[in-house]
């Protein structure tokens, strides 16, 4: 052999050498961030962002494990993160100012529903159409006296429409399923539903629904944020964006393709009717994108609305500082 070929097979060797260098130097990957998700109630399509961003891997693309707890009746999403047993959760807007206010430290990063769907419902055929047709009919509450919690919003519209609380009567709802109370003839109209699966209900039974919102009358508050302890915005925010990046990747696919992701709701809860969760994932469409604004973002008047009503009705003591329990920083542009 050759000096030349002696030559060209040394540097193969120390080009191999390079190589087989590189690769054994080469860093492993990062472990995957595992993330706890407290949901504020049982699964459902509600959720279909998160079952998506599951399913079609985002949560994996960003390096994130997750894990979806169901909530229900028995449990709070904010004790669940205040305890460290969930990270992310998912409440209220006006349960976030309150919290603030007790000196619990929690911030909204992001909302499912831009727009709230509660609203007094009635039989079209009724034609309650506008507030001042609520007069002199018996309207469905949660408490005789309207001072449940879940009475607040009616009270705030009433507030804002100059209805008096005299001027109808009140029955106490206790069937929940579309529009039974109204048909049994037990009252005009429900207050609080939702129109989203209430309305899915009442159209499964052959029922035809109005509805007056609450959110055009000077109640709009979030009912769902998804929020975190304030610690977490600083020591985690790469978390947050990367976690919320995906989660809102998965409700544009949700809302592009609804038939499909009621699925993958239903393969968290195989009790679920699939026709069912179809249609209220389509009619939540219109709530969680709303054509103005990002999906997930949040207004600011939205939150000064909320603590106006929360002031009103004695529910905080004082104004905070809105800017500390809410933000869009974390949504990706």
């Amino acid at each position: 052999m050759n000096k030349k070929n002696l030559n060209s097979i040394g540097v193969l060797i120390v080009i191999i050498a390079i190589f087989i260098s590189a690769c054994g130097n080469q860093a492993a990957p990062a472990p995957a961030d595992k993330v706890t998700v407290q949901l504020s109630w049982f699964h459902g399509v509600e959720y279909a962002g998160f079952y998506t961003a599951v399913e079609k891997g985002y949560y994996k693309a960003e390096n994130i494990e997750v894990v979806l707890n169901a909530g229900g009746p028995e449990i709070n999403p904010m004790d669940e993160v205040q305890n460290d047993k969930a990270q992310f959760g998912i409440t209220s807007g006006d349960s976030i100012i309150i919290a603030k206010a007790s000196q619990q430290n929690f911030v909204s990063v992001a909302t499912i529903f831009r727009e709230n769907p509660l609203a007094i419902t009635s039989l079209t055929k009724d034609n309650i159409q506008k507030p001042e047709d609520l007069i002199g009919k018996t309207v469905g509450v949660y408490s005789l006296d309207l001072t449940n919690f879940f009475d607040m919003p009616f009270l705030a519209f009433l507030s804002r429409t100059g209805l008096e609380r005299g001027s109808m009567k009140y029955a106490l709802i206790e069937d929940f399923q579309g529009a039974n109370e109204i048909k049994a003839g037990n009252m005009d109209a429900m207050s609080g539903m939702f129109a989203t699966d209430q309305q899915v209900m009442a159209k499964d039974a052959g029922d035809e629904l109005n509805f007056i919102y609450y959110k055009d009358y000077g109640y709009d508050v979030y009912i769902n944020t998804i929020f975190v302890k304030e610690e977490l915005t600083q020591s985690s925010p790469e978390l947050i964006t990367r976690f919320l990046r995906a989660t809102m990747k998965g409700y544009e696919y949700a809302i592009e393709n609804p038939e499909e992701v009621a699925g993958f709701a239903v393969k968290y809860d195989s009790t679920l009717d699939l026709a069912y969760q179809q249609n209220v994932m389509q009619a939540q469409i219109p709530f969680i994108n709303t054509g103005d604004a990002p999906i997930g973002s949040m207004d600011d008047d939205v939150w000064n609305t909320t603590q106006d009503i929360l002031l009103e009705f004695g529910l905080i003591k004082k104004a905070i500082d809105l800017s500390t329990v809410h933000t869009n920083e974390f949504l990706a542009p």
